[in-house]
């Protein structure tokens, strides 16, 4: 069931408290630690605050305005690593005092405009430079919920012992949110150029509290995302929430991830391997 207006900014509100809360508790030495093969945590976080105000609130605007997306520099999924990459340098000068100001008066804005919109508002056409097809304005709200979310866990990796999992904080109803979220965004970041000539429906089944069914199915180059199992399925990935966090932001090898059985594989486990092919939101 796609979530009201009210559900939305409820989530969103919880997600950008949460970090606000969660990054002024790490020292200087953290923040410059890596926190993945590229950034460090902030690096992570300057292109949070930096994607937000030179991408997202731009496009909602246009988007919402009818006009076609202009953000110099960002045409198309080509140039998303390369703009995000230089917001990201030219924000990370900035003290982290100011990034937090920034993300609480940015994100802030972003919360205010989704609070002023009609539940119809939400429905119309808006289109991403990372999306493989059009999506529309509630997307902007989703892409941005999980941005917030997966730049914690980045910046977690430099601060373990201070920040806990964002699952380990999260009630069940905020859990089996998150995860809708992540199944029923990844259509848009869909790579049709690579996924033309597959024909799959993958079956993702996400054990304890919060967990659930979700599937996508994938035809004509496009991806489809429903809510429930999937009959016939011709893969069932199964693992629980905050290992697939993990998995998805590199803090979990998927080898030994199946290996050891924190991920089960039903059906043809081939297409698991070109699930990170498939969905991505850069070139």
């Amino acid at each position: 069931m796609t979530p009201t207006k009210d559900q939305i900014a409820q989530f969103y509100r919880t997600a950008l408290d949460r970090c606000l809360e969660a990054f002024p508790k790490l020292d200087e030495k953290e923040w410059d630690k890596k926190a993945s093969e590229e950034w460090t945590a902030r690096e992570h976080f300057a292109s949070l605050v930096g994607t937000m105000e030179r991408e997202t609130l731009p496009l909602t605007r246009q988007s919402l305005a009818g006009e076609t997306p202009n953000i110099p520099g960002l045409a198309g999924r080509s140039d998303v690593r390369p703009f995000r990459n230089q917001v990201a340098q030219e924000f990370k000068a900035l003290p982290i005092s100011e990034l937090l100001d920034k993300l609480r008066a940015n994100y802030g804005e972003h919360l205010a405009l989704l609070e002023s919109l009609d539940e119809s508002d939400l429905d119309k056409p808006a289109h991403g430079p990372a999306w493989d097809r059009p999506g529309s304005i509630r997307d902007f709200f989703f892409a941005s919920y999980l941005f917030l979310a997966n730049t914690y866990q980045d910046v977690r990796k430099a601060a373990k012992k201070k920040l806990p999992h964002w699952i380990d904080i999260s009630t069940p109803e905020q859990v089996n949110y998150h995860m809708s979220r992540i199944f029923h965004y990844m259509p848009l970041i869909f790579r049709s150029d690579k996924g033309a000539d597959v024909t799959a429906t993958y079956q993702f089944t996400m054990e304890g509290e919060g967990g659930g069914q979700w599937a996508l199915s994938i035809a004509s180059g496009r991806a489809d995302a429903q809510d429930g199992p999937a009959e016939p399925h011709d893969i069932e990935i199964k693992t629980k929430p905050q290992l697939w966090i993990d998995l998805a932001n590199g803090e979990l090898n998927p080898a030994m991830a199946i290996m050891t059985r924190k991920v089960k594989l039903g059906g043809n486990a081939g297409l698991a391997v070109k699930l990170s092919d498939l969905f991505s939101a850069e070139e």
